[in-house]
């Protein structure tokens, strides 16, 4: 039996929230407009953007590695959603940038997103809402902050 205290655990809290969006994501983007299309592809995706970014920036973007980055691309690649550009710095680069089909479904997931982002300031209130996310922002900086301590501290 769950007590008061269980339902305020932070990473439970995380877990769930988490598996609540990805279920969301999935019915509201993917089985509707392109159900090829995993919901772990979104961030990837979202980070190619209209401006374009290489492999290796998503991968930083995103904290996962190259390798991991490089087989969403390649999914992404061959949904047709992105394509890449030798990289005019860079040869041995490329620069990843969306199709007009890749554009189109970003615009789509974008004004979900806004929509869902506008549901949640009705909810918890516009100042809420941004005071979450900067809580949010400010927890994830600890813990890059906190990744690089333990591994300075394993590398002795």
């Amino acid at each position: 039996m769950e007590n008061g205290n269980d339902k305020r655990r932070f990473l439970k809290i995380l877990y769930i929230l988490q598996r609540l969006i990805h279920d969301w994501a999935e019915t509201s983007i993917c089985e509707v407009y392109m159900p090829e299309f995993k919901v772990g592809y979104i961030p990837a995706f979202m980070c190619i953007g209209m401006q374009g970014i290489s492999n290796n920036e998503v991968a930083k973007e995103l904290k996962v590695s190259k390798m991991a980055a490089s087989k969403i691309i390649k999914e992404l690649m061959n949904l047709k959603l992105i394509r890449g550009e030798k990289s005019k710095l860079d040869a041995r680069s490329e620069i990843l940038y969306l199709t007009k089909e890749g554009e189109a479904f970003s615009k789509k997931v974008s004004e979900i997103r806004n929509s869902a982002e506008e549901e949640y300031k009705k909810i918890t209130g516009s100042k809420n809402y941004e005071k979450t996310i900067d809580v949010l922002l400010e927890i994830i900086q600890f813990h890059e902050v906190l990744k690089v301590k333990t591994k300075k501290l394993n590398n002795f």
